[in-house]
């Protein structure tokens, strides 16, 4: 699970397909598959930017590589060494997408179910991008 504590949401997908939009959705305590995130930098304490799995074969990915406030966040098939699944776990609980000043965010702060996730320029202060996960 990746959670956002402020609004006791996760992280989730609909579905396994290629271009399948990254929501905010109620927690599910029984782990779900469309909530079962691979997170390895909980788990094995990697270094450097890294891939966020789902469906064992699909990670985090920004749309067209766009890089710009808004810009929503999808699962793509994941190709090793591509710049769009390349994230880094900063100290401050923000996924930062490499190479960039671009994180994580809860669109517009709404808690509502199946909200879409989108890029935002990082600020340690926003709580729109404060995840925590579980191994």
């Amino acid at each position: 699970l990746i959670y956002n504590a402020g609004i006791q949401g996760c992280i989730a997908v609909a579905d396994n397909a290629d271009g399948e939009p990254l929501t905010i959705h109620n927690c599910n305590t029984e782990n779900l598959a469309n909530q079962d995130w691979d997170v390895a930098f909980y788990t094995r304490q990697p270094a450097g930017p890294q891939q966020i799995k789902i469906f064992g074969d699909k990670c985090i990915d920004v749309k067209d590589g766009v890089d710009a406030d808004g810009t929503k966040l999808q699962i793509w098939s994941c190709v090793q060494g591509s710049k769009n699944q390349q994230w880094i776990s900063l100290t401050d609980s923000t996924f930062q997408w490499s190479g960039t000043n671009k994180c994580i965010d809860l669109s517009d702060g709404k808690i509502t179910d199946g909200n879409v996730l989108q890029l935002w320029t990082c600020d340690s202060n926003n709580s729109n991008q404060k995840w925590f996960g579980a191994p």
